[in-house]
């Protein structure tokens, strides 16, 4: 693993020589797929993870048979785990989370998958808990509630500490800056209020972690619009500033995103020493037209952005392959989309995107895999 990192990261060091390139994706990851998730829709908001070696996917939400919010369609939400032992095995059912839920944030920590927060269609959950997997079933293991609840929050664990940042408290609410640690190496472990992250409060933002520090990435600023009335719709405003926190510094704001990046899959990749990687995201262009458009909508963004570290800068390194075929309104899962709000798991060194959102209220079933590689042949436009 050291070896195929220090590989990665030199190819990266290249790349960015011509900052602003946009690279094939293929150059740097080599794009499979597994057996699909066992959902004739596939869901958006799971829970996602690695524990003692095999891939979770729990809960999430979706609109049944093809239903659209636009045309009546209702939300459904799911309390279904599954697992999946090999990437070439077959998904079956393990076990259920403590009640339907979805959109909370799940990260990989030792043998289980942490589940933090997250809701359903009537209200948003503090619970916090762990699934494991062993002897063929997933136990639930409860952790300390978080200080309060929260939905479309992100999160990462730096080291033992896990962080969690912005979000809702409530399905109808405002975003927030709330910022919490918990420390999962104390056996009583507390969680702790931090100091908010400066700039506009979000939801929807990559996390990210590195060396002793937190990242924070973009995200969707939710606001009153001035004047309205109690209840309406708030505004959104799609973001690109990022902010990193510096447990001995407290915030510092860093290069913004080139542009606006919202429910990208959470938290961003460790790409070798001095880099992270998204993948995706929305940019939030045609979000004023999800009504108009309506199934027409062609999908989120596929940039694969590498923020450097070192130097406080973005660069393009490639896209996640995108496939639509002609039929692709009336059979989404036939056609390949790059996916939003959906965990990014590393699996067996592995990125694995698993389900997600791949237009407004559409879901997908598939199980997108990208594992790191050495390109064959010469350098040429990279060296």
């Amino acid at each position: 693993m050291a070896l195929r990192s220090l590989c990665f990261l030199f190819l990266i060091i290249c790349t960015m020589k011509s900052m602003g390139q946009d690279t094939t994706g293929n150059v740097f990851f080599s794009w499979s797929q597994a057996k699909a998730v066992p959902d004739a829709d596939g869901f958006a908001g799971s829970y996602a993870g690695v524990s003692n070696g095999a891939l979770l996917v729990a809960g999430g939400a979706n609109f049944p048979g093809g239903g659209r919010p636009w045309s009546g369609g209702v939300k459904k939400w799911y309390d279904n785990i599954f697992v999946l032992e090999s990437p070439g095995g077959r998904w079956k059912e393990a076990g259920r989370l403590p009640r339907p839920m979805g959109y909370g944030v799940s990260l990989t920590y030792q043998d289980g998958v942490v589940c933090l927060g997250g809701g359903d269609a009537e209200r948003n959950y503090a619970d916090v808990f762990i699934l494991k997997y062993t002897g063929g079933s997933v136990k639930v293991v409860p952790l300390p509630a978080m200080p309060g609840p929260v939905i479309n929050a992100c999160g990462a664990i730096v080291g033992h500490k896990l962080y969690i940042a912005g979000g809702i408290a409530t399905p109808t609410g405002l975003t927030t800056n709330s910022f919490w640690c918990m420390d999962l190496s104390d056996a009583d472990t507390k969680w702790q209020v931090l100091a908010s992250f400066p700039g506009p409060s979000r939801m929807l933002a990559v996390a990210g972690a590195q060396d002793d520090n937190f990242y924070l990435f973009g995200g969707v600023h939710l606001a009153a619009e001035p004047g309205a009335a109690a209840g309406s719709t708030p505004q959104r405003e799609y973001l690109k500033d990022c902010w990193t926190y510096m447990p001995d510094k407290g915030w510092k704001r860093i290069a913004d995103l080139p542009h606006p990046v919202a429910a990208a899959p959470s938290p961003a990749y460790n790409a070798g020493q001095s880099h992270l990687m998204l993948f995706g995201g929305d940019d939030g262009g045609l979000a004023s037209q999800v009504a108009v458009l309506k199934d027409e909508h062609p999908g989120f963004r596929n940039e694969l952005l590498a923020y450097n570290t070192l130097t406080d800068s973005w660069s393009v390194m490639g896209k996640i392959p995108v496939d639509k075929k002609a039929d692709a309104v009336a059979n989404t899962n036939g056609s390949v989309y790059a996916p939003v709000t959906t965990p990014l798991v590393v699996w067996n060194g592995n990125i694995v995107l698993t389900g997600g959102e791949v237009r407004p209220a559409v879901r997908t079933n598939k199980v997108l895999i990208a594992a790191p590689r050495q390109p064959s042949g010469k350098f040429g436009g990279l060296d």
